[in-house]
């Protein structure tokens, strides 16, 4: 099922073969504040996590770990109802803002804790939370204003810039976090955190969205609830809703395996753990430009992806090496990055407009729902079963979703990723 999204026409100002953000800037602009605050949140994630296992006893690193990641992943399912509403209701740019300088408060105030004193033990996750928080809001209400920012031919291109961000923050993130959190501290990390906020916040109020013409909003009710009735007309899109959410229980474990992996497998330092992560962002960064062009009905597409991860998973489970498993994560991430991108450019085009603030709120929620699960019971297997063990567990979990995902949408309804 698809929907023609319609919007008032945008200045096009440049060839059309230009790249977007050359002949786009306001959508340029607004794509540089998404690189800032998720890079902001991602350094403090990755410097905060290896700070925090240098506290704790090797026997308890799992669990530390598992439990600091899960309050980075819990705000998008525990909030989802009120970013709905939030974004429902509000311009794009006043929600987008208003997320940013919530990113800056919470550093701001972190740094100044720290700084005469050195970083609460404490305050790690709940900070953590609410960077989390921040960026829960910001994430959707962007996917949500991409048809306010570009003309409709766009559409794929812009997502894929949007979802490009994830991989160029996941590489620079990780090896920024890694590499300050030895050489400044963890105060450092949040100093230069709270830079990156305010430079998000800067460039946003330098864009003028155009609101969408047509339908008017509806009053948002719920987050999860709403957007499961939406999606009782939208048979593939709910399949393929649950499939990734399940999929997202054994993928996401791998920012829990990982560290792990670095710190009681290869007894290597920080800027490992940054490298291995750096190589899985790469991958994603790769599959985000080349998955529009994969060919066939996103079902197939989606299960020979999520495949791919798992028997990409096989080999450090194997054989603990650490350039097997630079290949073998950069393989995993473009199989990500690329179902990604045909996935998202696909709903956009399918949900009706007035109903994408629940929509995409509640699909973070949904896909974001399985993490902090599988957080906790990977960081509590960890400390009792090898990581190359936990390796081996996600890649027999994706597989029998990925056969779900290719054959069951066979007899589903069709949808088409371009009108």
């Amino acid at each position: 099922m698809a929907c023609q999204l319609t919007a008032p026409p945008i200045e096009d100002t440049g060839h059309e073969r230009t790249p977007l953000i050359v002949r786009n800037g306001g959508f340029a602009r607004v794509w540089v504040a998404q690189l800032l605050s998720q890079s902001a949140t991602r350094m403090y994630q990755m410097g905060a996590l290896w700070w925090l296992m240098g506290q704790v006893a090797a026997g308890d690193r799992g669990l530390a770990s598992g439990l600091f990641l899960m309050s980075a992943a819990l705000p998008p399912v525990v909030l989802a109802p009120l970013i709905a509403r939030v974004i429902a209701r509000h311009r794009s740019r006043s929600v987008l803002s208003g997320a940013a300088l919530g990113g800056v408060v919470l550093t701001v105030t972190l740094a100044g804790f720290a700084a005469p004193a050195g970083m609460p033990t404490l305050a790690v996750c709940p900070v953590m939370f609410g960077l989390a928080a921040c960026q829960a809001l910001f994430d959707p209400c962007l996917t949500k204003a991409i048809p306010e920012l570009v003309q409709d031919r766009d559409i794929e291109d812009a997502t894929a810039f949007e979802q490009a961000s994830f991989s160029l923050v996941g590489m620079a993130g990780a090896l920024l976090g890694a590499v300050l959190v030895e050489l400044i501290g963890p105060t450092g990390v949040v100093g230069a955190g709270a830079l990156a906020y305010l430079g998000a916040a800067v460039c946003l109020r330098t864009v003028r969205f155009r609101p969408l013409g047509g339908e008017a909003q509806e009053e948002v009710s719920s987050g999860i609830g709403q957007a499961w009735r939406l999606l009782s007309g939208l048979p593939f899109i709910k399949l393929a809703l649950v499939c990734f959410t399940a999929a997202n229980f054994f993928i996401t474990a791998t920012f829990v395996v990982l560290p792990l992996y670095t710190k009681n497998v290869l007894h290597a330092p920080a800027l490992t753990l940054g490298l291995l992560e750096g190589a899985l962002w790469l991958g994603m960064l790769v599959g985000v430009f080349t998955g529009k062009r994969l060919p066939g009905h996103p079902g197939p597409v989606g299960g020979g992806c999520v495949a791919l991860f798992g028997a990409a998973t096989v080999v450090p489970g194997i054989v603990p090496d650490r350039t097997a498993l630079l290949v073998c994560l950069a393989v995993a991430g473009w199989s990500v990055g690329a179902v990604n991108v045909v996935f998202v450019a696909a709903f956009q085009r399918a949900v009706p407009t007035a109903a994408k603030p629940v929509f995409f709120s509640a699909m973070l929620a949904l896909l974001g729902a399985g993490f902090p699960v599988a957080a906790f019971v990977f960081g509590l297997a960890g400390d009792l079963l090898s990581p190359q063990s936990l390796f081996l567990v996600q890649s027999a979990g994706l597989l029998p979703i990925a056969a779900a995902l290719a054959f069951r949408s066979r007899r589903g309804t069709h949808l088409r990723t371009t009108v």
